[in-house]
């Protein structure tokens, strides 16, 4: 039995199509606005799972066990088979917007610097940090959880408890340009955070702990062999571990990859509808867009 959640929409709700894309059950599962939950084969076949919610989703984790997927007012839905969801009862009737999970403690956060944590995806506890911000995006690897806001604020913590807040704005004035974040990733040994500087030109920052951060430039060459800069803003990062390489999904349909070699990013156009989700599996991308459409691109 599906379990069906009916919600007033949130007019300030701008973005449509795919947010988050996980795989699960030997399967995909993307979720997006008006609370659209797809069930995709590795084959790019889609079966719309639950659609009469009319209510942003907002992020997505999965293991082996569990799929959670959060959204706004409060809103946390589980599954143990990737058909059937149910709502827990989060506590909170706050916007969430990012879910990580790490030593068996999952993490989501949400608005005015509040985090939500459970051990079994039923119960909550709410945790109030000193962010000022509301929190957009959560990623953890072996050595931590990290986050950012949209306060220019980076988030981190190594047990999910104790918080330490930089406003990374302040910190690196007159060294950076000012960047708007939108979405972080922690792989082992390499975090990236993307979004925006104030002009609207992409922002890619990364570090190797957390601590100290320096830009990436998106700079790439062109099948001439000119120098370009990508201008397309990005809206996901996934992570290729067999290349050692972060991918964007970016506005305007394009790809753009980020290896080892600073001098060896690719742009890649597959559509002329902004693509706002993207995961790596087993040597595929799988890419949704703003128009609820999907692309496999093979590595």
């Amino acid at each position: 039995m599906l379990f069906v959640i009916e919600l007033i929409p949130n007019e300030l709700s701008h973005l449509n199509g795919y947010k988050d894309i996980v795989f699960f059950r030997d399967k995909y599962i993307a979720i997006g606005t008006d609370g659209r939950i797809d069930n995709i084969s590795i084959h790019g076949e889609k079966l719309t799972i639950d659609s009469s919610c009319q209510y942003k989703l907002n992020s997505a984790f999965s293991n082996v066990n569990l799929f959670i997927a959060v959204g706004e007012h409060g809103l946390i839905i589980y599954s143990t088979d990737g058909n059937t969801f149910i709502r827990a009862e989060s506590g909170t009737d706050k916007n969430i917007s990012g879910i990580t999970f790490k030593n068996g403690l999952i993490i989501a956060g949400a608005e005015d610097g509040a985090l939500l944590t459970s051990r079994d995806a039923k119960v909550w506890n709410l945790i109030k940090t000193k962010a000022q911000g509301n929190i957009l995006s959560l990623s953890s690897n072996n050595s931590l959880f990290i986050g950012v806001t949209d306060a220019g604020e980076i988030i981190k913590s190594t047990d999910g408890v104790k918080w330490e807040i930089r406003d990374y704005n302040k910190e690196y004035a007159g060294y950076n340009p000012y960047s708007k974040f939108k979405k972080i990733l922690a792989v082992d040994n390499n975090i990236f955070i993307i979004g925006t500087h104030e002009d609207g030109s992409p922002s890619i920052l990364f570090s190797s702990l957390g601590n100290v951060w320096a830009e990436r430039l998106p700079v790439y060459y062109d099948d001439k062999g000119s120098v370009n800069y990508l201008i397309s803003e990005p809206n996901d990062i996934t992570y290729d571990p067999d290349q050692d390489q972060f991918i964007l999904a970016c506005e305007k349909g394009e790809l753009f990859t980020l290896p080892g070699c600073s001098k060896c990013n690719k742009l890649i156009k597959i559509s002329e509808s902004d693509l706002s989700a993207i995961i790596y599996y087993n040597n595929f991308l799988l890419i949704g867009d703003a128009d609820y459409s999907v692309f496999i691109q093979r590595l």
